[in-house]
């Protein structure tokens, strides 16, 4: 190998390396050194001696005779054994891996250990209709109707869950149901075991914990969460009323609960989703919210 140089004086910088064989083209002539251009584009200087099929500086010129022009001879290439050194400012390339990537996972099971806090508004639906009621009161010896039944109201909650080990995660949600108000009329007397009858039938509402153990599964970019657990009421404020005067009815109730939840991806490391919750609140009710979540 040998150096080209900035200038035809063998102290001024180097631009390159040459390695044997290797063709370049002349340029000019000064004194021992020449002006050359190797194959990568560079221009610089080196000493004629070095050069192969090179004539050296060619004498003043004169008129010789005509003669045919000589044949061009071959250049022999030659491929030498040792690694080229890269010519100045060249960027080193990284060896590329012969190790083949993993393969893409699309349905992984969640992360590990991990706080979440979810929030969502809805609306809360009970099963249980006017004539529905009306027939269980009357079972139990109520001779009336069933004016109003409210069959949806707002709701909502507040969940807080901790990631065990991936895919299982513990939740504790705050909900709250709004009143589920009952207004009944009755022209017969009533018996003294109406208020017992109405908690047993109509519909609890007020707020509740709900301790949950939920299994989940991640998608890029979108999440899903089955949960299963139970409810505990911790106030019923359902709003009773016979023949327009406030009946005392003050319960609480407990119940299984299941629920699923799906959530997409967004900014800031907030996921947006929807919840559906079903329980049984003395009758099977069902609250269905929107949802934000934070957290991992």
């Amino acid at each position: 190998m040998i150096n080209v140089r900035a200038q035809p004086d063998l102290g001024s910088g180097i631009l390159g390396v040459l390695n044997q064989g290797e063709a370049v083209t002349v340029l000019a002539e000064h004194g021992e050194f020449v002006r050359l251009r190797t194959p990568g584009g560079t221009e610089g200087y080196l000493k004629h001696k070095y050069l192969l099929n090179y004539a050296g500086p060619r004498p003043a010129p004169v008129a010789p005779p005509p003669v045919a022009a000589p044949a061009t001879p071959p250049v022999e290439i030659y491929r030498s054994p040792y690694p080229a050194v890269p010519l100045a400012g060249t960027p080193t390339r990284s060896p590329v891996s012969s190790v083949p990537p993993p393969p893409m996972t699309f349905l992984t099971t969640g992360a590990g250990a991990g706080i979440q806090f979810t929030a969502g508004v809805g609306s809360a639906f009970s099963s249980q209709s006017r004539e529905g009621l009306r027939r269980d009161l009357a079972r139990e010896g109520y001779a009336g109707e069933v004016d109003k039944l409210d069959r949806a109201v707002p709701g909502g909650f507040l969940r807080v869950g901790y990631g065990l080990s991936a895919p299982w995660k513990v939740e504790v949600a705050l909900s709250y149901i709004d009143d589920f108000d009952v207004y009944l009329s009755s022209t017969a007397l009533t018996p003294i075991t109406l208020a017992q009858s109405v908690e047993d039938h109509a519909p609890a509402s007020g707020f509740g914990l709900a301790p949950t153990l939920g299994y989940g599964w991640n998608w890029p970019g979108s999440a899903m969460t089955l949960r299963a657990g139970g409810y505990f009421s911790l106030g019923n404020e359902t709003q009773v009323r016979l023949n327009g005067r406030p009946l005392d009815v003050d319960y609480q109730t407990h119940s299984w609960l299941a629920g699923v939840s799906w959530e997409t991806a967004g900014d800031s490391g907030i996921w947006y989703g929807l919840d559906l919750q079903v329980m049984d609140l003395n009758e099977l009710a069902g609250l269905v919210a929107v949802s934000l979540r934070w957290g991992n």
